[in-house]
């Protein structure tokens, strides 16, 4: 979810963690006023629920672990803060995480019980619309979009997701899934190999560019095993590659090699 307004943050309804200096700060908002006014007002009507204070120190962890895999200068010219909630709610629909272009921000639902692996990647995902919105001409959409069957077309069109109506077709997606499962929706995270064959992990994959590439970020910076899918699976390997060059164009640093190491599996990392 994007806007165009200015984030009203105010720090004195907030907890902070300081993350990385003074390039960024986490946060733990008490009430919904550091969202921007047009979210709170129909037919938006946003809604939130303040993360516990026993949970602070624990999210705040697993994001740490995650920031540490960029580069200090992707992180300060691109990220200014993240906002941590136990529940968020848009359209009278549950979000795991947003994000809002102008300010350079991202909230995130973290709940007790939450999988590490599955929290951070939320982050990754949201970093990397963020990282899309402030570098959309260092993205190879047409080399990217080739890499599907000729015939396929996704949900919503461009490269980031454009609206259609009053709502973005994601949460027309997340809606539908959570009346069919009567759960969060992240039946819609899980990667499927029938999909695969296709060129998508997951059927979240499927709704626009930016959540295929939201998703495929997602794994490259945590999951190991996709680099046995990239083997098998040729058109999840050319999304893989366009999208390694897009983090390349930000950093040098971030080529194959390092998201081999990143992500390398312990066995890997303990083997003599």
């Amino acid at each position: 979810m994007r806007t165009r307004l200015l984030l009203l943050h105010h720090l004195l309804l907030t907890s902070v963690i300081p993350v990385f200096g003074d390039e960024g700060l986490i946060t733990f908002p008490e009430d919904r006023s550091f969202l921007p006014k047009s979210w709170i007002t129909a037919p938006i009507d946003a809604a939130m629920e303040p993360l516990k204070k026993e949970l602070h120190d624990e999210a705040a962890g697993i994001i740490n672990t995650a920031l540490a895999k960029y580069p200090a200068k992707i992180r300060a010219r691109c990220l200014r803060g993240i906002h941590v909630v136990g529940g968020l709610r848009f359209y009278d629909v549950s979000y795991g995480g947003t994000y809002m272009a102008n300010s350079r921000r991202i909230v995130l639902v973290y709940r007790e019980g939450f999988e590490k692996r599955g929290f951070e990647q939320r982050f990754h995902h949201e970093f990397s619309s963020l990282l899309l919105e402030q570098n959309e001409s260092l993205f190879e959409s047409e080399r990217w979009t080739s890499a599907n069957e000729p015939d396929f077309t996704y949900r919503a069109g461009g490269t980031m997701e454009e609206q259609n109506g009053d709502v973005l077709e994601a949460t027309r997606v997340i809606q539908a899934e959570q009346k069919k499962t009567g759960g969060s929706g992240s039946s819609l995270l899980q990667p499927d190999i029938v999909l695969m064959e296709d060129g998508f992990l997951t059927r979240y994959n499927m709704v626009s560019i930016e959540q295929d590439l939201n998703e495929t970020a997602a794994h490259l910076f945590t999951n190991h095993e996709l680099w046995e899918i990239c083997r098998r699976y040729p058109r999840i390997d050319q999304k893989v590659d366009v999208l390694i060059d897009f983090y390349r164009r930000l950093d040098k640093s971030m080529d194959r090699l390092f998201f081999r190491q990143l992500t390398a599996s312990p066995q890997t990392k303990t083997a003599p």
